[in-house]
């Protein structure tokens, strides 16, 4: 949560970005900014044509979040959070030892960035399996995302085979 009346820390800015904007509120979509700034910095020394493209298609959108324009902070910040979810789908076609280290890269700027992301879904997560079904599409991108991290980890396959049974169940009934 943003405390209002507090300006938040600066963001650092690295060679990628052009704004020199200094983002005015640690909302979630500013935590999400500083995620992919964060990201995108690590991932931009790999030597791979994937994570080149990704790392400019955020330099040329970035500034679209940073100063949003046609839609809601909130709105944006929903779109990132899904996009960071999506974000292992989009490196699998990264050699295994860049994607390897683009995980990591991913891992390290949540931690470091909005490492209540992490906690957030971690108790989503564990709603889900309790109640041992999956509701809604945003529930079925999060164990989607899960199961893309847990397949990158050896010995996961009991918590794989669970995450899997949900996930078809959830599709079976058409979602």
């Amino acid at each position: 949560m943003a405390l209002q009346g507090r300006a938040a820390e600066p963001v650092a800015t690295s060679s990628l970005h052009h704004e020199e904007h200094a983002l005015a509120r640690t909302d979630k979509l500013t935590k999400l900014i500083a995620v992919f700034d964060l990201f995108f910095d690590a991932i931009a020394r790999l030597d791979d044509p994937t994570a080149k493209a990704l790392v400019d298609n955020w330099t040329h959108v970035r500034h679209q979040y940073v100063n949003p324009i046609d839609a809601p902070r909130s709105a944006l910040a929903a779109g990132m959070e899904q996009g960071l979810r999506e974000m292992p789908m989009l490196l699998k076609s990264i050699p295994p030892e860049a994607r390897k280290r683009a995980i990591e890269a991913l891992s390290a700027a949540i931690v470091a960035r909005y490492p209540d992301f992490l906690a957030k879904d971690a108790e989503r997560l564990a709603r889900i399996r309790a109640r041992g079904a999956i509701r809604s599409e945003n529930e079925y991108y999060l164990v989607r995302h899960h199961v893309d991290l847990l397949e990158l980890r050896p010995h996961q396959e009991e918590e794989l085979r669970l995450l899997y049974e949900l996930i078809d169940r959830f599709e079976a009934l058409g979602g």
